[in-house]
């Protein structure tokens, strides 16, 4: 019995282990868009100043990018020379460099586009633009990098579904083969019972209600791990908690119930059918 009792409590873990990777998936899928969006919107861009401005026209030029419809106001920051020969003596440790090319670097304005806006060909025109005021030297963006953050995290979406559909293969064969196992210690209980003639329903309800009981568990040790994954995702990067959709989170989680019972009651139907299936002399 008390082995028995240990192989369901490995087939519980392992139908966990697998509803929790399925569950993480969902949620990556689910809230994709959310997240190609908020890594689009972490892409600086830099607008040097041209040197010798006064305060009133730096003040204007930094009115005007906030003003900006393409421009999140919160993320625009003025960045002097001083500042920035400050960072990088922090950064370098030392001033060796500064000294060498004293007239590096440049007062900037550092400031993030809207999603919808981060695009080569419509940042290219507005760095044309920019060059035409006798306020702005240049505007500087990596334009490998804002195309490519959409493409790279859709490319990631398909690896990861690609995956997904390979998981719930591989995790279908795996529920089966462990639920078989955690069965297999009740071959001549199912036997016997049909060898003194109870039906096949009659055999397999304990059985099924037993699988269907461990299949909910399963689905809540996998809810808890996921909403521990959340919250720990939120405690290192707050802004994560402004993507998350409740509704996506709730269809998640009960389709892993679902998901949970359906796999556990089905195999556990299936592996006692086969037992009841097979000859006496073949169970040895």
């Amino acid at each position: 019995m008390a082995r028995t009792q240990a192989n369901y409590l490995y087939a519980i873990a392992s139908v966990a282990l697998v509803l929790y990777v399925l569950g993480f998936f969902g949620l990556m899928a689910l809230h994709g868009q959310k997240l190609v969006s908020f890594f689009k919107e972490k892409v600086d861009l830099w607008m040097e100043l041209k040197p010798g401005l006064s305060e009133s026209e730096i003040g204007r030029l930094v009115a005007e990018v906030r003003q900006n419809p393409m421009v999140k106001k919160e993320s625009v920051t003025f960045i002097t020379r001083e500042q920035a020969a400050a960072t990088m003596r922090e950064d370098l440790g030392e001033e060796s460099m500064l000294e060498d090319m004293p007239d590096l670097l440049r007062d900037v304005v550092r400031f993030n586009v809207k999603a919808e806006y981060l695009d080569d060909k419509r940042l290219m025109e507005w760095q044309e633009t920019l060059r035409q005021d006798t306020l702005v030297s240049d505007l500087y963006f990596e334009a490998a990098n804002t195309n490519n953050v959409g493409q790279n995290i859709q490319s990631l979406g398909l690896i990861g579904l690609t995956l997904g559909i390979l998981l719930i293969i591989a995790s279908t064969i795996l529920i089966h083969n462990t639920i078989r196992l955690a069965m297999y210690s009740n071959r001549f209980i199912i036997k016997n019972q049909e060898l003194v003639g109870a039906s096949w329903e009659f055999i397999s309800r304990p059985f099924i209600r037993k699988g269907i009981l461990n299949g909910l568990w399963s689905a809540l040790l996998a809810i808890l791990a996921l909403s521990l994954t959340l919250w720990w995702l939120n405690g290192i990067m707050p802004e994560l908690a402004q993507l998350q959709d409740l509704n996506a989170v709730v269809l998640v989680f009960s389709g892993l119930a679902l998901l949970g019972v359906l796999i556990s009651g089905l195999s556990t139907k299936w592996v006692v059918n086969k037992f009841l299936r097979m000859k006496l002399d073949d169970l040895y």
